[in-house]
């Protein structure tokens, strides 16, 4: 199920399911229990077998606030045990009440909290069903600590979730950006044909994605530590980044800002003989 395509990450994000001779696993972003109703009545217009498994790609407010749907239809949940994001530090009610204005009153209806993990992976795992293998896959906190990818060998097709997204601007602030390299270059060795983003369209060219992306990400870095070196403040090395809009949070000029934040801070560690995570 396609999300919205030409938004980044501020558009709904996009969903698939994969139809076993055992049964189906829905995977991707549910962003409100309306949209986890729309993805069962997908898969129930497609087919009459069970729903066995949802696949969380996070635990961002957009990736899993709809799990509460797939549970109900039937499915248990697959997803990293770590569900603490940025979103979430205010408890639950403060995530439910800044959300709600985002995709609207009548979309939460009916809501509960449904994404802890029933399997919880916390590296790879293959799901066996039906015949069909699928790999689940947890490459460290690179978008999030609670990153999911699932790999279908057989068919090459890779949902990346928020890994990836259409304009390669992944959000870093809740992971660590040099995981992130190193996810890229593991998607890139698993060389797939199809590569689904968390958010927007799907890329022509796989490696065009995952290029953009390093790009990015590459170059933020390397900003950052010429800041730290140049002994400039956070303040100053925030100059050359675009104003954030407090509106819209996931907007590219406020992820660009918001990810030079976290990665000032990783340059600004390393510099001085820390890791560049914290906790790490």
């Amino acid at each position: 199920m396609p999300g919205d395509t030409g938004r980044g990450a501020e558009g709904r994000p996009n969903a698939g399911f994969v139809v076993t001779g055992d049964g189906v696993v829905a995977v991707g972003g549910f962003w409100s229990p309306a949209m986890g109703d729309s993805v069962v009545a997908t898969i129930r217009a497609a087919t009459r077998r069970p729903l066995r498994w949802a696949v969380l790609y996070a635990h961002h407010p957009d990736m899993q606030v709809g799990t509460i749907a797939l549970r109900r239809a039937g499915a248990r949940v697959v997803a990293h045990p770590d569900t603490r994001v940025l979103a979430s530090e205010g408890g639950l009610d403060n995530l439910v009440a800044n959300w709600t204005p985002v995709v609207g009153v009548a979309a939460m209806l009916g809501f509960e909290e449904a994404n802890v993990p029933d399997r919880p992976v916390t590296g790879t795992d293959t799901l066996v069903l039906g015949g069909r293998r699928l790999v689940l896959i947890h490459p460290g906190p690179a978008h999030s600590a609670g990153d999911l990818m699932l790999w279908l060998p057989d068919e090459r097709v890779l949902f990346a979730g928020d890994i990836l997204v259409e304009d390669g601007l992944t959000m870093v602030v809740d992971g660590e950006s040099a995981t992130l390299l190193r996810t890229l270059d593991l998607i890139d060795s698993l060389a797939p044909r199809v590569l689904v983003p968390g958010h927007g369209r799907l890329p022509a060219d796989p490696r065009a994605l995952t290029a953009a992306t390093r790009a990015y990400v590459t170059g933020l870095r390397e900003e950052m530590r010429a800041a730290v070196r140049a002994g400039r403040s956070l303040t100053q090395a925030l100059a050359t980044q675009p104003a954030a809009d407090p509106r819209r949070p996931v907007a590219p000029d406020s992820r660009r800002r918001r990810n030079a934040v976290r990665v000032y801070l990783e340059m600004e560690r390393a510099e001085n003989g820390l890791p560049e995570a914290p906790g790490a």
